[in-house]
């Protein structure tokens, strides 16, 4: 049933209180009777009796009737409508979603009694005033969103309490979030209001298909137009293996989102490591949406261990959270590896070791990033009585060994437990007693047949996601199936604790076994051309340096410092200390960038369609006083009008 609301209410009131007026003067004007002795009245009375009881009905009547005008004159003046709110609520449901990403931080132009307003805290207020326009029947589901999803809270808890994360924008995820609840439910209305400043970079993060077309969209921007920014975009160690007279290196890319060129903008870097507090400082100049680098040049870092600490930009912009961006870097010298030749040749070119050196000695340029090179020691096994001192290498490199005594395996063993690591190479000299005494020191598991295996056996079964073979998941990139073994080493019955990394046919090519805090690889084939051509392809380098760095903690998997962006709304920029590992957070750089887009483009875009009438004019409130289509006044001057005439009618044959 519609509800009965009334534009002026003050008129129901005092219509309630005047119509208790003509009871009063039907109480003070009723006729009195007295008795008085006449003749014999006795067939007068029956007469008078009747015509008593039909005037005391229509004296009621004409008190109802009466009483009837006076509230019909007082709703007349309160001007009643039929409030179809009241209805239409239990037929709709109401989606708000909220803007909650790190470009919400940025500065709004208005101030607030505690200082400077920011675009979530004028967005908070715009949904707050959508939920005071909806019926109390509404069906109403409120969501904070960002790239880390869409948060549920309920309508009472959308106050000051909440803020805004440092996770970046995402707008296909959170429109999706609300067709997912549109499509599920039985309301045939729906309406989702977004609230939020129409950043250009959140658009084209999580694609958006079938957006129902008959829900309403209703968008509030409440972003600037023009903004200030200064972002620290990216920042890390160009450099971060100490090599003498070459200094570490650290750079910084700082963004200018304004304008407006900056002069002498001051940047600072602050890292704390074994050797105490450094800082340096850097001016720079950026025109108007201009980038530049800053190179940092850090001689003093001269001894091994982790550095820790940010670059920050000195400038009061709109978005400060992007002014300052965390890094951690492990420096050190270039990783010390023992290369062990098994069978020294005629020729420099015939040694075991000779493609091996050749492919460790390449020392990276300083362009290719953080990337470390290797310092390499080689002994000729042969010509030796055994190891010489074990500290201070990364890695040991057994190639083609012959022979090797329990001590030496005993040496091995406690070299790999206290963190070390060994990489054995097989060959025609690698015999089942060698194997052995490495499986009897715990460096290898299973058994080795005495003969080799003879044949044209190709790579094959390896896990792509393991750190040693991620460059070469895509097989543009190097194609490990292009490599043919002619002999391998059979290893048979080998434990669960070892991991076959990779296979060539049908038998274990690699395989890789942990040892206290070290770890083992075992290569079945030779390191030189003995048994294949391998070390003359392209993949030869690529893979064996892969091999290394992966033992020396240098690839992404076992790396000291882990970096990522900050995906989680409870996440927050900075550094974590997980024993020796560093966890460094930073805000997404697209979040920087506060160019914004047209609603026209944002709908375009995410393949939403241009906005209704309805939608257009949902901001618009017409003043309560101004006539309304649902009003029943019309009605109610006719009915007044009848009671009128029918109290005329009534009262001049009362009072006949």
């Amino acid at each position: 049933m519609w509800g009965l609301s009334f534009i002026h209410t003050g008129f129901v009131v005092a219509g309630v209180a005047a119509a208790g007026l003509p009871v009063l003067i039907h109480m003070l004007m009723r006729q009195r009777t007295r008795n008085m002795p006449i003749g014999s009245v006795r067939f007068l009375k029956v007469v008078l009796r009747e015509h008593t009881r039909r005037r005391r009905i229509r004296q009621w009547l004409l008190l109802a009737l009466r009483t009837l005008a006076v509230l019909l004159l007082a709703l007349l003046f309160a001007r009643p409508f039929l409030d179809y709110m009241a209805q239409a609520g239990l037929d709709q449901q109401v989606l708000v979603l909220l803007d909650r990403s790190a470009s919400m931080q940025a500065a709004d132009t208005g101030l607030t009694a505690a200082g400077r307003n920011t675009l979530f805290a004028t967005a908070l207020r715009t949904a707050q005033g959508e939920l005071l326009k909806l019926d109390e029947q509404t069906e109403v589901s409120v969501g904070l969103f960002d790239a880390g999803g869409v948060q549920t809270v309920p309508v009472e808890q959308l106050d000051r309490s909440l803020a805004p994360s440092e996770v970046a924008t995402d707008y296909g995820a959170a429109l999706a979030w609300a067709r997912d609840l549109i499509v599920s439910s039985p309301r045939p209305r729906q309406r989702v209001i977004l609230v939020t400043d129409l950043q250009r970079s959140g658009l084209h993060r999580t694609p958006l298909a079938d957006f129902p077309e008959h829900a309403e969209l209703v968008i509030h921007d409440v972003g600037r137009t023009i903004s200030q920014n200064v972002a620290i975009e990216q920042c890390g160690p160009a450099r971060s293996e100490i090599r003498p007279g070459e200094p570490v290196r650290i750079t910084a890319r700082i963004y200018n989102g304004g304008a407006l060129p900056l002069r002498n903008l001051p940047v600072e870097l602050a890292l704390r490591g074994p050797g105490g507090v450094l800082s340096q400082r850097r001016n720079v100049t950026l025109l108007g949406g201009a980038r530049e680098t800053v190179e940092f040049e850090l001689p003093e870092i001269q001894a091994d261990g982790m550095y820790e600490g940010s670059v920050a930009v000195q400038h009061g912009d709109d978005l400060p959270i992007d002014n300052r961006r965390w890094l951690a870097f492990e420096a050190r010298h270039p990783d010390r590896l023992l290369l062990v030749d098994g069978q020294q040749g005629r020729s420099v070119y015939a040694n075991e070791t000779y493609y091996l050196e050749k492919a460790l000695r390449l020392r990276p340029s300083a362009q290719e990033g953080p990337s470390r090179s290797f310092e390499i020691e080689r002994i000729v096994w042969e010509d030796g009585d055994g190891f010489p001192g074990l500290d201070g290498f990364r890695a040991i490199v057994l190639c083609n060994v012959a022979r090797l005594t329990p001590t030496d395996g005993q040496r091995l063993r406690e070299y790999v437990e206290s963190g070390g690591n060994l990489l054995l190479f097989g060959g025609d000299q690698m015999s089942p007693a060698v194997f052995e005494t490495l499986r009897d020191a715990g460096l290898v598991t299973g058994r080795m047949v005495r003969d080799p295996v003879r044949g044209l056996m190709r790579c094959r079964n390896w896990d792509p996601r393991h750190a040693i073979f991620l460059p070469f998941a895509d097989p543009q990139r190097g194609d490990l199936r292009r490599l043919g073994f002619e002999q391998l080493l059979e290893v048979r019955d080998l434990a669960p604790t070892t991991k076959v990394l990779i296979e060539a046919g049908p038998y274990p090519l690699m395989l890789e076994q942990p040892l206290g805090e070290g770890t083992v690889l075992l290569v079945t084939t030779a390191a030189d051309r003995a048994w294949s051509d391998w070390p003359q392809s392209r993949l030869y380098v690529p893979l064996v340096r892969q091999m290394l760095a992966y033992l020396t903690d240098q690839l992404a998997g076992r790396q000291t410092v882990v970096s990522e962006l900050v995906e989680q709304p409870g996440a927050r920029a900075g550094i974590t200390a997980d024993g020796e590992r560093r966890l460094v957070r930073n805000v997404d750089p697209r979040e920087s960038v506060l160019d914004r887009v047209a609603e026209e483009e944002f709908r375009e875009q995410l393949g939403l369609g241009p906005p209704t009438l309805e939608q257009l004019t949902a901001g618009l409130e017409l003043p309560r006083d101004v006539s309304r289509p649902s009003e029943i006044w019309t009605g109610l001057m006719w009915a007044l009008l009848a009671v009128l005439v029918a109290e005329t009618l009534l009262g001049s044959r009362v009072h006949a």
